[in-house]
C-alpha cells in the first residue's frame, strides 16, 4: 500500500511539473510586432524616439529608442521625412490581448514643433492564430501634440 500511494505521489509530482512547464512555455512564446509609421507633410525627429505599446488589460510594450532597438529599413536609411512610411520590428513575447493605446515620447519628452504623423499601424504575429492589425491616427490634421503624444481607441480602461 505504501509503494502504490509513494507511485502515486510521484506520478502526480510528474504530472504537475509538466503542466507548469508547458504552461510557461506557453506563456513566453514569441511574437513578431511590426510597426509602420506613416508622416505627414514635415520632417520627423532625428533624434532617440520613445514608444509606449499598451495592451487592453494594462499589459504594454516599449522602448527607448525605436530606430536604433526596432528599425527594419536597413544601415544608413533616413527615418521620418515628408510623407514617408517607415518599418520598424521586433520580437517579444506574444501579448494576450489586442493594443488599444499608443504614446510616443522625443529627447527629453518633446518631437518636434509641427510633426505630422498620418496612423501608425502595429501588426502582431505569432504561434496559434495570433495575426492581429491595429491602426491608431493621431489628432485633427494630424499635427501631433509636442510633449508626449499618444492616441487610443478608446479600449484601455
Amino acid at each position: 500500500m505504501a509503494k502504490l500511494l509513494t507511485s502515486f505521489v510521484l506520478l502526480f509530482l510528474v504530472f504537475i511539473a509538466t503542466t507548469t512547464t508547458l504552461i510557461k512555455a506557453q506563456a513566453t512564446k514569441q511574437c513578431e510586432y511590426e510597426m509602420i509609421i506613416n508622416t505627414g507633410i514635415t520632417r520627423g525627429p532625428s533624434y532617440k524616439l520613445g514608444v509606449v505599446l499598451e495592451a487592453i488589460g494594462g499589459a504594454s510594450i516599449n522602448t527607448s529608442n525605436i530606430v536604433k532597438n526596432w528599425g527594419a529599413m536597413g544601415r544608413g536609411y533616413t527615418y521620418f521625412l515628408p510623407n514617408s512610411s517607415d518599418k520598424f520590428r521586433t520580437k517579444l513575447p506574444c501579448m494576450v490581448a489586442n493594443f488599444c493605446w499608443i504614446g510616443i515620447k522625443g529627447k527629453k519628452g518633446e518631437l518636434n514643433p509641427h510633426w505630422y504623423i498620418n496612423n501608425v499601424t502595429i501588426s502582431t504575429k505569432g504561434d496559434g492564430g495570433i495575426n492581429r492589425l491595429k491602426t491608431f491616427s493621431f489628432g485633427i490634421g494630424n499635427e501631433i501634440d509636442i510633449i508626449y503624444p499618444y492616441a487610443s481607441d478608446g479600449e484601455c480602461p
